[in-house]
This record gives structure tokens, sequence and C-alpha cells, in this order.
């Protein structure tokens, strides 16, 4: 069997203006070998054999066509996005996750402690406030015993 070069891999890296589109040009071509194997598994089961040259050939000139290449070149290009958006997620509920574990580490039981003083602080506070007032005549408790009277 003679083996004819088969010409798609430089109809796809034809369109590579600069580094980044390599790698849409590798997933192009992926596809386009996904579809050929795709086709050749698909036409060996109808046919209950080998597919013939022929078919194969025809197969290779219809990705020679500049539509089957746009086909592919954005299917990896929608591919190598869909790629980079779940990675994206993927980092930042990670990083997500590490700001929360840094900002409760270490933090819990000071903010305990904080607010237990400032707790104590104003309970000490109130106490003194109303030693003032009962020091200075002005009895709490017993204004309040007067509007219980007064409301029922």
């Amino acid at each position: 069997m003679v083996y004819e070069y088969n010409p798609i891999f430089e109809k796809i890296f034809e369109r590579v203006q600069q580094d980044g589109d390599k790698i849409i040009a590798y997933i192009a071509y992926g596809l386009y070998k996904e579809r050929k194997r795709d086709f050749l598994i698909s036409r060996t089961a109808q046919l209950a054999g080998p597919v013939p040259p022929e078919e194969i050939a025809t197969f290779h000139r219809i990705y020679e066509d500049d539509g089957q290449i746009d086909l592919v070149w954005n299917a990896a290009k929608e591919s190598l996005a869909v790629f980079a958006v779940n990675y994206a997620d993927v980092e930042k509920a990670a990083a997500v996750k590490a700001e929360l574990k840094e900002a409760v580490k270490g933090r819990f039981w000071r903010a305990v402690g904080i607010t237990a003083v400032a707790n104590f602080m104003f309970a000490i506070g109130a106490i003194l406030l109303y030693l003032l007032l009962r020091f200075v005549g002005f009895d709490l408790l017993d204004m309040f015993r007067k509007l219980a009277q007064i409301i029922p």
C-alpha cells in the first residue's frame, strides 16, 4: 500500500498567526482526527468490512475545504475557552478556600477574647454608671418600680 500524504495538518497550521494559536491548531487537528476515526468506525460497521481508499480520499478532500477547516478551528477555540473557564473556576475556588482558611486561622479565639473583654468593660461601665447615679441621688431601680405601677 502506497502512503499518500494528508495535507490537512498544514491547512490547519496555515491559520497560526501567533504563538497562542498553536494550541488551537493542535486541538483542531485532534478534532479532525477524531472525526476521521468516527467516520472510519461508522463506515466499517456499515460496510461490514474495510473502508475503500476512494472513500477515505473523499473524506480528505472534504476537509481540504476552508469551511470544514473553519468548523474544526472554531470548535477548537470553543473547547479551549471552555477549558480556560473551567480552569479559572477551579483556581478561583481554591484561592477562596485558601483565603477563608487563612482568615479563620488563629483569629477565632482572639475574636472571642476581644468580645469577652468588651462585654466585661461594658458591664463594669454599667455598674459604675448605676453607682454614680445612685451617689447623686437618682435611684434607677426606684424609677423602674414607679413606672411599673403606672403601666399595668
